[in-house]
C-alpha cells in the first residue's frame, strides 16, 4: 500500500468518477485505475462497486476510505512540517499571481512584510486561468492572487482587491474593420478579426477562456507584454487591465470598444487565495493575515 495508491482511491471517492479524479490530482486516468486496483488487490477486498455509471463505495470500501483518508492528511501534514524543520534557517515563500492583476496587489503590504524578515526567500511565478489553482493544488506555491476561475470547497479565498479589464483596439484598427468609432459594434463585425488572448499556462485540465465571440478568430500569446505589442501594432483587438493602457486611452492610440451583449467593460473582485488541507508554514500564515485584514 502506497501513498499514491490511497491519495488515488480517495480522489475517485471525492470527485465521483476516475476521469474527475485524474483532472483533480494531476494523474492519467489509467493510473489512477492501476492504483485502485493494486490497492483492492492487495487486501483482496473490492473497495469500489463499477456496476454503475459512477463508481461508488462498497461496505468494506466506506470503512477503508475513512482511515485512509485521515492517514494521507496526517502523512501530508507531518510531510510539509519536515520541510518547514529542514529549511527553518532560510525561511521561503512562494506566491502564484495570475497574469490578470500583472499590477501586484497590496503590493506596499508586502513589501513592509518583506524588509520585516530580511531572511525570506520570496519566489513569485506568474500564472493565467488554470495555472493558478494548479499552483497550489501541486503545492508548488503557498499562495496565490487571482480570479474565482476554477475556485471550489478545496480552497480558501477571499476579496483583497480589485481591477478594470477594458476591451479596447488601436485607432488604425477601427477604420481598417470599417467600424465606427463610438457606435456600438455588432459581434459579427468582430468574428473575422484577432482576438488577441493569454495562453492558459495550466498543464493539466486548462479552463476554457471567458468572454470569446462564438466562432470569432482568435491569436494567443503567453503574456500580457506581447500582447499589448500585438495590440500596438494593429494586429487585432484584446480585453487589457485598465492601468496597463491609462496612457495610451489618454493618448487615443487606443480606444475603448463596446460590443453588442459583450462585458466590455469589467470590474473584477482579486482573491487571495491557499488550500484548505495544507498546513501552511508561518510566514504564510502571517502574510494570508496581513493582506486580509489590511482592507483600506
Amino acid at each position: 500500500m502506497t501513498h499514491d495508491q490511497l491519495k488515488a482511491f480517495i480522489a475517485v471517492v471525492e470527485h465521483g468518477s476516475f476521469r474527475a479524479a485524474a483532472n483533480a490530482i494531476y494523474k492519467t486516468q489509467p493510473s489512477i485505475s492501476a492504483a485502485v486496483r493494486n490497492l483492492e488487490s492487495q487486501f483482496e477486498l473490492q473497495l469500489l462497486d463499477r456496476d454503475s455509471y459512477r463508481p461508488s463505495l462498497t461496505e468494506a470500501g466506506r470503512a477503508f476510505y475513512q482511515q485512509a483518508r485521515q492517514l494521507v492528511r496526517q502523512s501530508e501534514e507531518l510531510e510539509q512540517l519536515g520541510h518547514q524543520l529542514a529549511h527553518r534557517s532560510t525561511p521561503t515563500l512562494h506566491i502564484s499571481i495570475s497574469a490578470n492583476f500583472s499590477q501586484l496587489p497590496k503590493l506596499e503590504t508586502i513589501r513592509q512584510f518583506c524588509l520585516q524578515r530580511p531572511d525570506l526567500r520570496l519566489t513569485i511565478n506568474t500564472e493565467h486561468l488554470s495555472g493558478v489553482p494548479e499552483q497550489l493544488l501541486t503545492e508548488t506555491s503557498d499562495l496565490a492572487i487571482g480570479p474565482h476561475t476554477g475556485l471550489d470547497e478545496r480552497f480558501e479565498f477571499t476579496v483583497i482587491d480589485e481591477t478594470e479589464t477594458l476591451t479596447v483596439a488601436t485607432r488604425d484598427f477601427l477604420s481598417s474593420t470599417e467600424i465606427a468609432p463610438g457606435h456600438p459594434i455588432s459581434q459579427g463585425a468582430l468574428r473575422n478579426q484577432p482576438h488577441i488572448l493569454i495562453t492558459d499556462s495550466g498543464s493539466v485540465a486548462p479552463f476554457p477562456h471567458r468572454h470569446v465571440i462564438p466562432g470569432g478568430q482568435t491569436w494567443y500569446v503567453n503574456d500580457y507584454h506581447m500582447k499589448k505589442t500585438l495590440l500596438m501594432a494593429g494586429m487585432g483587438w484584446a480585453r487589457m487591465p485598465r492601468h496597463m493602457i491609462e496612457a495610451e486611452l489618454d493618448s487615443g492610440e487606443l480606444q475603448l470598444l463596446d460590443i453588442s451583449n459583450y462585458p466590455s467593460r469589467l470590474l473584477n473582485p482579486i482573491y487571495l487565495i491557499r488550500l484548505k488541507d495544507r498546513l501552511h508554514s508561518p510566514q504564510a500564515i502571517q502574510l494570508w493575515q496581513l493582506l486580509t485584514s489590511d482592507q483600506t
